[in-house]
């Protein structure tokens, strides 16, 4: 399973800040960082991205 970039957004998590405070930008195109073993918080923010329209779920072989 793999989520595309479908519009541009800056991660909201704090953790994704650079060492000068620069949150983490997602670009249309890219591909959103998942992981199999993501816990419960993790599917809540992919249902988020998805239902926004940030993100999008495509096949591993697209």
């Amino acid at each position: 399973m793999t989520y595309l970039v479908t519009k541009a957004f800056t991660d909201g998590n704090a953790n994704s800040a650079d060492e000068d405070g620069n949150k983490h930008i997602y670009w249309e195109g890219d591909t959103y960082p998942y992981k199999q073993y993501a816990g419960a918080q993790t599917k809540l923010r992919l249902a988020e991205l998805t239902d926004g329209g940030y993100i999008k779920e495509v096949a591993d072989d697209e």
